[in-house]
């Protein structure tokens, strides 16, 4: 539990706001057709597997919009892409994004919450 709250208090308010506009100029780059991005959600998580990087920074991306648009082959480029801003920016948690569609958000913060109480 411990490593959970410490992993939480790695990044302020400020800086999570600078990641989120890191990430959204990133996506603003690339798609500027039939999909819009937000909330995009940052938070630094415990990696329960790889106690080397224990804490990585869990990057939410809700869009809507038709899914094919998405180019997994430009996605999967994100990390490469936004890394080194991160890390001029103090940041140096792995970041770790994935795309939520928002038809899909309601429902998976809703399976989020009973896995997270069903862990406690």
């Amino acid at each position: 539990m411990r490593a959970e709250w410490e992993a939480h208090n790695v990044i302020n308010a400020e800086t999570k706001e600078r990641v989120r506009e890191i990430v959204q100029s990133d996506l603003d780059e690339y798609y500027h057709r039939g999909i819009a991005f937000g909330p995009i959600i940052v938070e630094p998580e415990v990696d329960q597997v790889d106690d080397r990087a224990p804490v990585y920074l869990d990057i939410k991306i809700i869009f809507d919009g038709d899914q094919k648009n998405l180019a997994p082959h430009w996605a999967s480029g994100m990390i490469p892409r936004i890394r080194p801003k991160l890390m001029e920016i103090g940041v140096d948690e792995f970041p770790v994004p994935s795309f939520i569609a928002k038809n899909e958000w309601d429902e998976w913060l809703l399976l989020n919450r009973k896995a997270r109480r069903g862990a406690d």
